[in-house]
């Protein structure tokens, strides 16, 4: 039983995982992207861009009060972690303005 449930978990992990490179390739590829597209597209991408920097500017400051009020020797979180939460942010700001201005 025990060693079903740790392959189940390996599974998950590495679902997890190679769903989150898929979403920052994806990210990097529509940032590419909306260099060639319509205007309409340049303004929802670039409006999701201003708000997944917003977002993750805040989430670093939050991230680093935390850090030093918790950790004493200032260990910060996971450069991989804070890549997949930005590539999440900005497909859901990017989900946002399509859906606000049509697309």
């Amino acid at each position: 039983m025990g060693g079903e449930l740790g392959v189940f978990t390996a599974y998950v992990f590495f679902g997890v995982l190679v769903l989150s490179a898929g979403l920052i390739v994806w990210m990097m590829v529509s940032l590419v992207h909306a260099e060639v597209a319509d205007e309409r597209r340049r303004l929802i991408v670039g409006k999701a861009c201003t708000w997944t920097l917003i977002a993750t500017v805040g989430a670093e400051i939050i991230e680093l009060v935390r850090t030093i009020a918790a950790q004493p020797n200032g260990e910060p979180v996971s450069p991989f972690v804070s890549l997949v939460v930005t590539a999440i942010l900005y497909a859901v700001f990017l989900g946002w303005f399509r859906h606000k201005y049509g697309g």
